[in-house]
């Protein structure tokens, strides 16, 4: 399981340049889905810390299936 994860760090890295080098929580879901939850705060030019969360549902072979993100 840890080099679909890889894999899909890879991807989510590539395609989410905010998240590279986090690590997310892994999940594993009915159906064979993986859900990776990837968290980091984020701090704006005027100070604010701004938490910022990107979940990937994946299969088991590493295709991603959806991701959605929050700001």
């Amino acid at each position: 399981m840890s080099s679909v994860v890889d894999r899909i760090n890879k991807t989510i890295s590539k395609d989410y340049p905010f998240y590279k080098g986090v690590k997310p929580k892994v999940t594993e879901q009915p159906g064979g889905l993986l859900l990776l939850v990837y968290e980091k705060n984020e701090k704006t030019e005027d100070g604010l810390v701004l938490p910022m969360t990107l979940r990937v549902r994946a299969d088991a072979e590493g295709k991603i299936k959806a991701v959605s993100g929050s700001r």
